[in-house]
């Protein structure tokens, strides 16, 4: 972990951090998540699906958009009124999770093909997922309605 800063703009709660790309640093973004919520009085079924969307994602893009550990992950944990935002900047090779076709889950468990379900649960647990590409870097925007 490179930074940490956790600060607040009026009523807005924000907690700022970086991550290497190395799949060793999940457990350091799941104890930013889980403190984060708990700061802030978040439900752990909201916190829970941000983790494991974050979880998968995370593993993705170190797993397929890294090809060393010299990349990072600049992440943005924002709530404002009663909505948390989520923005990740990386270095790594470009990838657009929205280009990414709906997996086949209606199949036999057989022929299902392995893979695509971490984008499947970020479709299905977030509220709205933007991306783009700028100065270089993947940037991702999701957002949580909290409930």
């Amino acid at each position: 972990m490179v930074n940490n800063r956790q600060s607040q703009v009026g009523d807005d709660k924000i907690s700022s951090f970086t991550l290497k790309a190395d799949l060793s640093e999940l457990k350091i973004l799941a104890e930013k998540i889980e403190n984060f919520g708990q700061q802030n009085e978040i439900p752990e079924k909201n916190i829970f699906e941000v983790n494991l969307v974050l979880d998968e994602l995370f593993t993705n893009l170190v797993s397929y958009g890294c090809f060393s550990d010299s990349h990072s992950f600049d992440i943005e944990l924002i709530l404002k009124d009663g909505v948390m935002f989520i923005e990740i900047n990386d270095d790594g090779k470009p990838f657009n999770p929205l280009d990414i076709p709906e997996p086949e889950i209606q199949c036999d468990c057989d022929e299902r093909r392995i893979g695509g379900l971490g984008i499947h649960f970020m479709r299905k647990m977030m509220d709205s997922i933007e991306y783009e590409l700028g100065n270089g870097k993947n940037i991702l925007k999701l957002t949580k309605i909290i409930q």
